[in-house]
């Protein structure tokens, strides 16, 4: 299967899910090799768990060596840094990583600020090897590439594992119409507990809403995950972003939200909205998009019904809401100047650092 998919030019779909983690590894990079006298961390980690060729027949890039071409658009920072940045492949296919490994020695990139290590085992073997050693070194920043061919290596076990560390942001794919199609097969029962009673009611292309709402359901503590899913031919994949910090999850939100304007979380139209840019409608409500309408409707209730709330709080749910900041102060902006809250000078732009005690708070008239 991996054989096919490097021999072949990637399809558009494939090309959705590089763009986006090369978009996010730009949005995570400098975070965490800008200011080294603040941080706590002499090294960063990003780990590509299914590293494949690096790149398909026509020459476009893979996720592997998209990292390094990545890195080398911060060439400047990686210059001065004095973080070690630790480059972590893995292949489980031997003429693959045979081939990986050439691509990579061929590459061009900064070789005394990035240490490369390549591995050639199966996936459950490399995790369940450094899986200890992560855990002890929990707090260390890593950015974890998962694109697993179908859905059977990021089993709950293993997405207990990705949730469990610190400082950690991870990107896994999955074919999300597999599930939709196959979860009452008893194999397919081995790695994840979707039932068909979970995608009665929805649409085959709100399958990977279905499959995200499943490892959401997982998570007992404060990690925040998001979607993002991917049309290929007739078939829904998808992405699920996950991350122990608001700032983590806004940004994956950002990359997202290029893509895709009216929804941020797919590669097309997975709302069905009928905005045209440039024509707008004769009904009013076809000119609102449905998401941002609804993100008004949730604010507006959270904040009228409290009389009094915290802007942080407000924040989160605007995130978890899969929308940006700049979409939760254009409702402050409107209740403002429908005299229903007073004037909140602080907006959600700086919010990292008005957690909790410095936060401000939202009263209503």
């Amino acid at each position: 299967m991996a054989k096919n998919h490097f021999n072949t030019p990637f399809d558009d779909g494939t090309k959705a899910k590089l763009e986006i983690f090369r978009n996010y590894l730009k949005e995570w990079l400098p975070v965490f090799i800008s200011n080294y006298e603040k941080t706590h961390w002499d090294n960063i980690f990003i780990y590509d768990f299914f590293a494949g060729e690096g790149k398909d027949v026509n020459g476009t890039l893979g996720s592997s060596l998209i990292i390094l071409d990545v890195l080398n658009e911060f060439s400047d920072l990686i210059a001065t840094t004095k973080v070690k940045i630790n480059v972590i492949y893995n292949e489980k296919d031997e003429k693959t990583f045979n081939t990986l490994s050439n691509n990579i020695n061929e590459f061009n990139y900064n070789r005394e600020k990035v240490a490369i290590k390549l591995f050639n085992l199966s996936f459950q073997d490399f995790f369940e090897e450094i899986y200890p050693k992560m855990i002890k070194n929990s707090k260390l920043p890593r950015l974890m590439i998962l694109d697993q061919f179908g859905i059977k290596e990021i089993t709950t076990e293993i997405f207990k594992k990705l949730i469990s560390f610190e400082r950690t942001d991870f990107i896994f794919f999955i074919s999300s119409s597999f599930v939709r199609r196959f979860n009452e097969l008893p194999e397919f029962k081995n790695y994840l507990s979707i039932t068909k009673e979970n995608f009665e009611d929805t649409k085959p292309f709100h399958s990977h809403k279905v499959v995200f709402e499943y490892y959401k359901s997982m998570v007992d503590t404060n990690y925040m995950l998001a979607p993002f899913s991917i049309k290929k031919g007739i078939n829904i994949y998808g992405l699920i972003f996950g991350s122990n910090h608001t700032l983590g999850l806004e940004k994956f939100l950002k990359v997202g939200w290029k893509i895709n304007p009216h929804t941020g979380d797919a590669n097309y139209n997975i709302d069905e909205e009928k905005i045209i840019e440039g024509q707008p409608s004769l009904f009013e409500e076809d000119n609102t998009i449905k998401k941002l309408g609804l993100l008004d409707s949730v604010i507006r209730t959270q904040i009228l019904s409290d009389k009094e709330t915290s802007l942080y709080k407000v924040y989160l749910k605007t995130l978890e809401f899969g929308c940006l900041p700049k979409h939760c102060n254009e409702v402050l902006r409107k209740l403002e100047k429908e005299n229903k809250i007073h004037s909140v000078k602080t907006k959600t732009e700086k919010i990292h650092n008005l957690a909790p005690p410095k936060d401000f708070k939202i009263t209503t008239k």
